[in-house]
């Protein structure tokens, strides 16, 4: 295995056409059969989310059997990661918190260094109605210097009980949250001020906002970049239908859409970056996309370090 396979992870967003209790009832054959798949779609290592299986939940006797399963067939898994969990939501912050800080537990208990979190709100009705949760604007976060105090105070106790287990915590960028823009991030990073905390880039959550972008793409990576120690990628075309919007919004595989990946990735390898990039597709056969755009970054990252092997 070449170490440009070693760094694309593929995503069990793919898999997950049922909810996550629904799979964890279905047991431990049925998380085996699954994985799988990803296996034969190429990927040797896997991105695990809590909306494919209820981790928090789980028994100690049902995490010991998912690692078992990863290490029967052979996958690695860099990263478990939450959704829809915000440690500032307004109502549920705290019970986030509390659950987050379950999630290292299960995380270590399978071995992993990180943990990824994100400020992802819970969905709303119109949302949840239809039939992707992108075409319609979600709830944006409170932006005040009480909710900025709020953030930091919480990343900072998950920072902290993760460096106890040796375990890294990543934060995603994610479309009208408060962590949105470089801006964003670099206050962040100051405030939470602990060596285990990085951000992940995830582009793609922004590109496919309803709602006007607050910052161009490349100028979140570029301000991203020197805190940056996880990354999902996926793409979308976003086409702007009358000034000021509405904006039409569909995935595409990696080199199809808005984002330039080619420019993206250069830049990221050019400032050290050497972690884990994750391919993330939402709808149609995800698993496929997935299997297409891991083709895409492994001939781009081949080609890049193959220049700067011949530039040296």
């Amino acid at each position: 295995m070449t170490a440009v396979d070693e760094s694309i992870v593929g995503s069990v967003l793919a898999l997950c056409t049922q909810t996550p209790g629904a799979r964890r009832g279905a047991g431990p054959m049925s998380w085996r059969s699954e994985l799988r798949r990803l296996k034969r779609s190429g990927f040797s290592r896997v991105d695990l989310l809590d909306n494919w299986l209820p981790f928090a939940n789980l028994t100690a006797s049902e995490v010991d059997d998912l690692g078992s399963i990863l290490v029967d067939l052979g996958l690695a898994a860099p990263c478990l990661g939450t959704s829809r969990r915000s440690l500032i939501d307004p109502e549920f912050g705290e019970e986030n918190l509390e659950y987050t800080l379950k999630i290292l537990e299960v995380a270590h208990r399978l071995g992993l260094r990180r943990v990824g979190v994100g400020f992802h709100p819970a969905l709303v009705d119109a949302q949840r109605q239809s039939a992707q949760f992108w075409e319609h604007a979600g709830r944006a976060d409170d932006r005040t210097e009480e909710n900025w105090d709020v953030a930091a105070r919480r990343v900072a106790v998950v920072c902290d009980a993760a460096a106890e287990l040796e375990i890294d915590l990543n934060i995603e960028l994610y479309e009208d949250s408060l962590l949105c823009t470089s801006e964003d991030v670099a206050r962040l990073m100051a405030a939470v001020d602990r060596p285990n905390f990085g951000v992940n880039p995830d582009l793609g959550n922004l590109v496919r906002s309803v709602t006007p972008l607050r910052e161009s793409w490349l100028g979140t990576l570029r301000g991203c970049l020197p805190h940056m120690t996880y990354w999902h990628l996926k793409n979308y075309t976003r086409s702007t239908l009358a000034p000021g919007g509405p904006f039409a919004v569909a995935p595409t595989a990696l080199g199809d859409g808005t984002i330039d990946y080619r420019l993206a990735v250069t830049e990221a390898l050019a400032a050290g970056y050497s972690g884990p990039m994750v391919v993330e597709h939402y709808g149609g056969d995800a698993l496929w996309m997935q299997e297409r755009s891991a083709e895409y970054l492994r001939r781009l990252v081949d080609e890049l370090r193959n220049d700067e092997r011949e530039e040296q």
